[in-house]
């Protein structure tokens, strides 16, 4: 829920330790029986904990999906890249991602890796069904959550490793738009003083 706030947690990071969570759960020593055995007395924790964590990603989604969808009903037509903190040029690429796919946009949403955010923001300020969006998002999130414990579930020998790297991967994506806004509101700063 912090990642659709816009907080700097990464969903794809929190999932990979879901996943490696949920794998130390099981006895992997080769044989299908003790697989099963150990499924099956963790059947229940497994079960509930993917279930609220596959809800939260796609509620968490719904955030800046429902804040765009406010920021139109308002009718303030401020400069939305610098809302959003990305380019503006990233802003119209999304946008026109978004135009393109029309209903789609929850699906493309959730593999929008670094702007999901901003998509889900433009898609609601776009005008988007918030049940069409909804729905794209948890059909997505079908796909990416499992991807995501997945790799959890590979990289379960190391997860200090797994986390890192997907930290870093999925940081750099996340970080990038707030970075780039704060430079140019420096900049612009600079040379407002400038020139007085």
């Amino acid at each position: 829920m912090a990642a659709g706030c816009g907080l700097f947690v990464s969903e794809e990071a929190l999932n990979v330790w879901v996943g490696i969570s949920l794998s130390r759960m099981l006895t992997l020593d080769g044989t299908w029986q003790s697989f099963v055995e150990s499924f099956s007395r963790n059947a229940p924790y497994i079960m509930s904990t993917v279930l609220w964590v596959y809800w939260g990603v796609c509620i968490s989604d719904m955030i800046p999906f429902y804040l765009g969808k406010l920021f139109r009903e308002s009718g303030t037509t401020g400069d939305i890249c610098s809302k959003l903190g990305i380019g503006e040029e990233k802003a119209l690429s999304i946008s026109n991602t978004v135009r393109k796919y029309g209903n789609l946009a929850g699906l493309v949403e959730r593999f929008s890796l670094g702007v999901r955010n901003p998509t889900g923001f433009l898609a609601g300020t776009m005008g988007v069904s918030p049940e069409i969006f909804f729905a794209g998002v948890c059909g997505g999130c079908l796909i990416t959550l499992p991807l995501q414990l997945g790799i959890g579930y590979l990289l379960r020998e190391r997860p200090v490793v797994a986390l890192a790297t997907v930290a870093s991967v999925v940081g750099i994506w996340t970080i990038f738009p707030y970075a780039v806004a704060a430079v140019t509101a420096l900049f612009l700063y600079l040379q407002g003083r400038s020139s007085t």
